[in-house]
């Protein structure tokens, strides 16, 4: 099941604004820009480049693992950002549970996951 559209940054306009004036925060398996937004608003967009892998079909099988893990945890995250998740090519060969594990790991990190 796909994220809901309304979770889903999906104008490249807002992507790029993303990556142009956001923060970013580094892990082992991801890169995370994020910027203000809207109050009660939180967009997420998934990029797995051709560097994670020249396959089409590994580089969507990781897309939907990330957002299955987005959208099984959506309530736990805060609103109020827009959220760019940028994967590494090492996340390829992970584990769904280390995919998990890390990506909420980085959303405490930097203070999007409600307590």
């Amino acid at each position: 099941m796909a994220l809901p559209s309304k979770y889903r940054l999906s104008r490249s306009r807002e992507i790029k604004e993303v990556f142009k004036r956001g923060e970013s925060f580094d892990s082992g398996l991801f890169q995370i820009r994020f910027i203000p937004a809207a109050l009660g608003v939180k967009k997420f967009a998934f990029i797995v480049g051709l560097k994670v892998s020249k396959r089409a079909v590994i580089r969507n099988k990781i897309k939907r693992k990330i957002n299955e893990i987005i959208e099984r945890n959506i309530s736990k995250i805060k609103p109020g950002y827009l959220i760019a998740i940028l994967v590494k090519s090492r996340a390829a060969y992970e584990e769904p549970k280390n995919l998990e594990e890390d990506l909420m790991n980085n959303l405490i990190k930097i203070g999007r996951w409600k307590k």
